[in-house]
């Protein structure tokens, strides 16, 4: 073993031994709470209360007029989720009627439904019932397959020849 070597393995165990000594026998016999200048855990916890009391007293007094409503408006409710981009959020009251008619004069719809949306770059996924389809897919269940998908709404057309339309709305 080298001379540097040496020195470190002694400085280790030198480190090791005053670990020990701090760890077990340092601390014994000895009040703090008693000695000058040590203050309980107590007294700092009402320290540190009283000290973000004042602080928040503080910061609400020298709020400005646009602080005050950037935080009441934080505090509303949002209409719709902001990661999501509706492309139909803004309908006409017409298109909205247009498609509740669509779907009644279908007739029976399929049992399907459309849990989730996903889009990666520019192709877009739609997760019906449990499984991944991408627009163009044909559907495992029946003679139907997936016309088009937004984050809203998905929209099933038939091949059986009937070429029927139904439009699922997004369930979460």
């Amino acid at each position: 073993m080298s001379q540097r070597e040496k020195i470190i393995v002694g400085l280790m165990l030198l480190s090791v031994v005053y670990g020990i000594y701090a760890l077990f026998f340092e601390g014994k016999g000895n009040n703090k709470a008693s000695q000058p200048g040590v203050v309980s855990a107590a007294v700092q916890l009402d320290n540190l209360n009283a000290f973000i009391t004042k602080v928040a007293d503080a910061s609400k007094a020298g709020m400005s007029k646009e602080d005050k409503y950037i935080i009441s408006r934080a505090e509303t409710k949002w209409k719709q989720d902001p990661m999501i981009t509706a492309e139909l959020t803004d309908k006409p009251k017409e298109e909205i009627d247009r498609q509740k008619k669509v779907i009644q004069e279908t007739g029976p719809r399929p049992d399907l439904t459309y849990t989730g949306f996903m889009q990666m770059g520019d192709k877009k996924f739609a997760i019906i019932n449990g499984f991944e389809y991408a627009p163009g897919d044909q559907l495992i269940v029946g003679d139907y397959k997936v016309a088009s998908i937004t984050p809203t709404k998905v929209v099933i057309v038939s091949t059986d020849g009937s070429k029927k339309r139904f439009i699922y709305p997004l369930e979460e």
